[in-house]
Protein backbone atom coordinates (compact mmCIF):
# COMPACT_ATOMS: atom_id res chain seq x y z
CA UNK A 1 0.00 0.00 0.00
CA UNK A 2 1.59 3.28 -1.10
CA UNK A 3 2.36 6.16 1.72
CA UNK A 4 -0.40 8.32 0.38
CA UNK A 5 -2.96 6.67 2.04
CA UNK A 6 -1.14 6.16 5.54
CA UNK A 7 -0.63 10.13 5.36
CA UNK A 8 -4.68 10.19 4.21
CA UNK A 9 -5.22 7.82 7.01
CA UNK A 10 -3.22 9.55 9.77
CA UNK A 11 -4.89 12.98 8.77
CA UNK A 12 -8.85 11.27 9.21
CA UNK A 13 -7.79 9.76 12.16
CA UNK A 14 -6.79 13.32 13.29
CA UNK A 15 -9.44 15.02 12.25
CA UNK A 16 -12.36 12.66 13.90
CA UNK A 17 -10.60 12.17 17.27
CA UNK A 18 -7.22 14.44 17.96
CA UNK A 19 -3.64 14.25 17.56
CA UNK A 20 -3.05 12.57 20.99
CA UNK A 21 -5.11 9.92 20.05
CA UNK A 22 -3.33 9.55 16.82
CA UNK A 23 -0.45 8.67 18.78
CA UNK A 24 -1.59 6.95 20.96
CA UNK A 25 -2.95 4.23 17.99
CA UNK A 26 0.56 4.61 16.24
CA UNK A 27 2.61 3.79 19.45
CA UNK A 28 0.59 0.39 19.85
CA UNK A 29 1.47 -0.73 16.09
CA UNK A 30 4.09 -3.23 16.46
CA UNK A 31 6.06 -1.63 13.26
CA UNK A 32 7.95 1.28 13.63
CA UNK A 33 6.23 4.69 13.26
CA UNK A 34 8.90 6.85 14.93
CA UNK A 35 8.96 8.63 11.45
CA UNK A 36 6.27 9.68 8.77
CA UNK A 37 5.29 7.87 6.03
CA UNK A 38 6.96 8.70 3.28
CA UNK A 39 3.98 9.06 0.10
CA UNK A 40 5.61 7.43 -2.68
CA UNK A 41 6.75 4.59 -0.94
CA UNK A 42 5.23 1.34 -0.78
CA UNK A 43 4.34 -0.46 2.55
CA UNK A 44 2.77 -3.93 3.65
CA UNK A 45 -0.73 -3.61 3.60
CA UNK A 46 -0.79 -5.25 6.82
CA UNK A 47 0.81 -2.44 8.17
CA UNK A 48 -2.33 -0.42 7.13
CA UNK A 49 -4.69 -2.84 8.48
CA UNK A 50 -2.87 -2.75 12.07
CA UNK A 51 -3.46 0.66 12.39
CA UNK A 52 -7.28 0.37 11.32
CA UNK A 53 -7.08 -2.16 13.83
CA UNK A 54 -5.96 -0.47 16.72
CA UNK A 55 -8.03 2.84 15.67
CA UNK A 56 -11.37 0.60 15.61
CA UNK A 57 -10.48 -0.52 18.92
CA UNK A 58 -9.70 2.43 20.25
CA UNK A 59 -12.76 4.37 18.50
CA UNK A 60 -15.09 1.58 19.37
CA UNK A 61 -16.49 1.75 16.02
CA UNK A 62 -16.55 -1.14 13.71
CA UNK A 63 -13.83 -2.42 10.60
CA UNK A 64 -17.12 -1.90 8.41
CA UNK A 65 -17.76 1.98 9.81
CA UNK A 66 -14.14 2.91 9.54
CA UNK A 67 -13.81 1.57 5.61
CA UNK A 68 -17.09 3.60 4.61
CA UNK A 69 -16.73 6.81 6.63
CA UNK A 70 -12.74 6.89 5.09
CA UNK A 71 -14.22 6.41 1.85
CA UNK A 72 -15.94 9.38 2.01
CA UNK A 73 -14.01 11.46 3.53
CA UNK A 74 -11.30 9.83 1.40
CA UNK A 75 -13.15 11.16 -2.07
CA UNK A 76 -12.71 15.11 -2.17
CA UNK A 77 -8.56 14.72 -0.82
CA UNK A 78 -8.23 12.07 -4.07
CA UNK A 79 -9.71 14.39 -6.30
CA UNK A 80 -7.25 16.83 -6.30
CA UNK A 81 -4.64 14.67 -7.60
CA UNK A 82 -6.11 14.10 -10.79
CA UNK A 83 -6.59 15.91 -13.92
CA UNK A 84 -9.64 17.76 -14.34
CA UNK A 85 -10.77 16.29 -17.50
CA UNK A 86 -11.36 12.66 -15.24
CA UNK A 87 -13.44 14.86 -12.45
CA UNK A 88 -15.07 17.31 -14.00
CA UNK A 89 -18.17 16.57 -14.71
CA UNK A 90 -21.69 17.33 -13.26
CA UNK A 91 -22.28 13.74 -12.41
CA UNK A 92 -20.30 10.98 -10.63
CA UNK A 93 -21.34 8.25 -13.68
CA UNK A 94 -19.24 10.19 -15.58
CA UNK A 95 -16.39 9.07 -13.55
CA UNK A 96 -17.41 5.79 -12.68
CA UNK A 97 -17.37 5.27 -16.55
CA UNK A 98 -13.68 5.68 -16.44
CA UNK A 99 -12.79 5.05 -13.31
CA UNK A 100 -10.80 1.65 -14.38
CA UNK A 101 -8.71 3.58 -16.75
CA UNK A 102 -8.54 6.39 -14.24
CA UNK A 103 -6.74 3.46 -12.43
CA UNK A 104 -4.59 2.15 -14.77
CA UNK A 105 -3.62 4.88 -15.89
CA UNK A 106 -3.12 7.94 -13.89
CA UNK A 107 -2.64 6.07 -10.66
CA UNK A 108 0.46 4.64 -12.00
CA UNK A 109 1.85 7.44 -13.24
CA UNK A 110 1.78 8.92 -10.13
CA UNK A 111 2.73 5.15 -8.29
CA UNK A 112 4.39 3.08 -11.34
CA UNK A 113 4.58 0.19 -8.63
CA UNK A 114 0.64 0.62 -7.64
CA UNK A 115 -1.64 -2.37 -7.53
CA UNK A 116 -4.67 -1.10 -8.09
CA UNK A 117 -7.97 -2.38 -7.96
CA UNK A 118 -9.97 -2.86 -10.82
CA UNK A 119 -13.30 -1.49 -12.39
CA UNK A 120 -15.92 -2.20 -14.65
CA UNK A 121 -19.52 -0.13 -15.31
CA UNK A 122 -22.19 -1.29 -16.71
CA UNK A 123 -25.25 0.76 -17.77
CA UNK A 124 -28.51 -0.84 -16.76
CA UNK A 125 -30.63 2.60 -17.76
CA UNK A 126 -30.78 6.34 -17.80
CA UNK A 127 -30.33 6.43 -13.28
CA UNK A 128 -29.38 2.85 -12.53
CA UNK A 129 -26.03 0.98 -13.31
CA UNK A 130 -23.85 -1.33 -11.71
CA UNK A 131 -20.15 -1.22 -10.55
CA UNK A 132 -17.81 -3.91 -10.27
CA UNK A 133 -14.95 -3.68 -8.06
CA UNK A 134 -12.01 -6.63 -7.56
CA UNK A 135 -9.47 -6.03 -5.12
CA UNK A 136 -7.78 -9.11 -3.12
CA UNK A 137 -7.35 -5.88 -0.66
CA UNK A 138 -12.00 -6.67 -0.73
CA UNK A 139 -12.42 -3.29 0.50
CA UNK A 140 -15.95 -3.08 -0.20
CA UNK A 141 -16.77 -0.66 2.78
CA UNK A 142 -14.70 1.63 1.82
CA UNK A 143 -15.49 1.94 -2.02
CA UNK A 144 -19.03 2.20 -0.62
CA UNK A 145 -18.16 5.37 1.31
CA UNK A 146 -15.88 6.94 -1.90
CA UNK A 147 -19.05 6.44 -3.53
CA UNK A 148 -20.90 8.65 -1.12
CA UNK A 149 -18.28 11.01 -1.20
CA UNK A 150 -19.03 11.12 -4.77
CA UNK A 151 -22.24 12.22 -4.36
CA UNK A 152 -21.84 14.72 -1.62
CA UNK A 153 -19.49 16.23 -4.25
CA UNK A 154 -21.32 15.96 -7.03
CA UNK A 155 -24.57 16.78 -5.42
CA UNK A 156 -26.17 13.95 -6.78
CA UNK A 157 -27.87 11.05 -4.44
CA UNK A 158 -26.55 7.88 -5.03
CA UNK A 159 -28.32 4.78 -3.79
CA UNK A 160 -25.87 1.39 -3.51
CA UNK A 161 -26.32 -2.22 -3.02
CA UNK A 162 -23.28 -3.85 -2.30
CA UNK A 163 -22.92 -7.82 -3.39
CA UNK A 164 -20.03 -8.90 -2.16
CA UNK A 165 -18.39 -12.25 -3.49
CA UNK A 166 -19.93 -11.37 -6.89
CA UNK A 167 -20.08 -15.00 -8.84
CA UNK A 168 -18.35 -16.69 -6.00
CA UNK A 169 -15.25 -14.56 -6.44
CA UNK A 170 -14.11 -13.06 -2.33
CA UNK A 171 -12.48 -10.35 -3.98
CA UNK A 172 -15.18 -8.90 -6.28
CA UNK A 173 -18.45 -7.05 -5.46
CA UNK A 174 -20.60 -5.43 -7.27
CA UNK A 175 -22.51 -2.07 -6.37
CA UNK A 176 -25.87 -1.76 -7.77
CA UNK A 177 -26.26 2.10 -8.13
CA UNK A 178 -29.97 4.26 -7.86
CA UNK A 179 -28.68 7.88 -9.19
CA UNK A 180 -31.80 10.10 -7.55
CA UNK A 181 -31.38 12.34 -11.67
CA UNK A 182 -29.77 10.92 -14.60
CA UNK A 183 -26.60 11.92 -16.23
CA UNK A 184 -26.83 14.54 -18.48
Amino acid sequence: MKGHIFNLLEDFISQVSDEDTLYEILDQCSFDTSSSFVRTENYPDEHLLEIVNHTIAKLGITMETAQFEFGKWLYPKLIKLLPSEFTDFPHPAHVLKNLDELHKVELTKLYPDAKPPTFQYEVVNETQACLYYCSPRRMFDLVNGVLQGMAEHYDVGIQTKVIANWQGDENRARFELTYNQAPH
